[in-house]
């Protein structure tokens, strides 16, 4: 069985994203939710899932919390050696995510 952690690199890196590419553009699920007909889950990933800020790896850091989400992928995050330093980064410096998370979302927009 494949890790939570090997799965997000093997369908992220066949698009030439990198590990950090790969937590920033986690951090874009602090807008939205899961639809349970479209993914078996159901619920937003953060408390204000209509603001886009660093809250999906704050809560992350938190732990589970009654009615908030949180994914096998996203639990991978936090138990992957080179994923959770940059999780740990994004939940204390937003700046660093906002960075972050507009250099990765460009790579991923000029795939096509």
């Amino acid at each position: 069985m494949i890790s939570g952690s090997d799965h997000l690199r093997e369908v992220f890196g066949h698009m030439g994203l990198s590990d950090q590419d790969i937590v920033a553009l986690s951090g874009g699920h602090t807008l939205g939710r899961c639809h349970k007909e479209r993914s078996g889950f159901e619920g937003p990933w953060t408390s204000n899932p209509l603001i886009f800020d660093n809250s999906y790896f704050t809560e992350l850091l938190t732990g589970e919390k009654e009615g908030l989400l949180q994914l096998p992928s996203d639990k991978a995050l936090l138990t992957d050696p080179v994923f959770r330093p940059l999780v740990d980064k994004y939940a204390a410096d937003e700046d660093a995510f906002f960075a972050d998370y507009a250099e990765a979302h460009l790579k991923l927009s000029e795939l096509g």
